[in-house]
């Protein structure tokens, strides 16, 4: 989705397993998570806090026993099993997903533990954001709309922020190219995915517009298609870059299906922001 390399993102990745990077130490007598587990927290009758709690308990066992290593890659495949389980999930049911993901953000137990070197807590939703973004460029297309909508939803919950993220996605479609190539460079499945934060979370980055945030670095640039500016991160000027882009394609789009979307991320700018 045109997101930087994890290099350029900043720091090597940890992980669980010894892909492209370290692999971590595993002690055979500490519980793993599996998919099942993962799913029956999901999709389970139990409340929130229950759920979350059934979620991540192979990993507080870990980090209660002292094992931050174990802890470290535990909750890496985690949050990999989530993921899998959001790339399996219709976009409209991801509300669950989420409400559980905030429950966890809540849990006390322990009351810190050791992530990558640092003392963190379950707030903080420690290795969540790198799994996702190990994953951002890996998605098919078809699962664009799924990772970007969960992404989303999740910044608009204020239950993890990565409108980092909105800005890779817009500026993939909305800036690098001209708006008649769009579709063709990008294929719908972008288009309807770089729409989905403005339905799910366009309240959340119009304000970060207005409050200009900036990122370190140069992760928030401005697209290829951008001419003459510096930009760094949120700012008015690139929303309505965005608004007048988004519109376009609108026009020229030929699926009924994405002109629908971009009609509905439309007119949630409409409530949000000017046009």
């Amino acid at each position: 989705m045109g997101s930087p390399t994890l290099a350029a993102r900043g720091g090597g990745i940890h992980r669980g397993s010894s892909r492209g990077g370290i692999a971590l130490e595993r002690s055979h007598h500490i519980l793993r998570p599996s998919s099942s587990t993962t799913s029956q927290a999901i999709e389970s009758d139990l409340p929130a806090s229950s759920a979350a709690k059934l979620l991540v308990q192979p990993a507080i066992i870990a980090f209660n026993a002292a094992h931050p290593n174990d802890g470290e890659g535990i909750l890496w495949d985690i949050w990999n099993s989530v993921v899998d389980d959001v790339s399996q999930t219709p976009t409209q049911d991801l509300s669950r997903v989420v409400e559980v993901l905030a429950a966890v953000a809540d849990l006390t137990e322990p009351a810190s533990f050791e992530i990558w070197g640092d003392r963190t807590t379950w707030k903080q939703l420690p290795l969540l954001g790198p799994v996702i973004r190990e994953r951002w460029d890996d998605e098919q297309q078809s699962q664009a709309v799924k990772i970007n909508t969960f992404a989303a939803r999740l910044t608009a919950a204020g239950v993890l922020d990565l409108s980092l993220y909105a800005i890779w996605t817009l500026r993939s479609v909305l800036e690098d190219s001209e708006p008649g190539q769009v579709c063709n460079e990008n294929k719908d499945e972008h288009c309807k995915a770089a729409a989905a934060w403005f339905i799910y979370a366009g309240d959340v980055l119009y304000t970060l517009c207005r409050e200009e945030k900036q990122y370190d670095g140069r992760a928030a640039r401005q697209g290829k298609n951008v001419i003459g500016e510096s930009w760094n991160g949120y700012n008015e000027q690139r929303w309505r870059l965005w608004v007048e882009r988004l519109e376009k394609i609108q026009d020229d789009v030929a699926c009924t299906e994405t002109k629908a979307v971009l009609e509905e991320a439309l007119n949630s700018i409409k409530q949000v922001g000017p046009v």
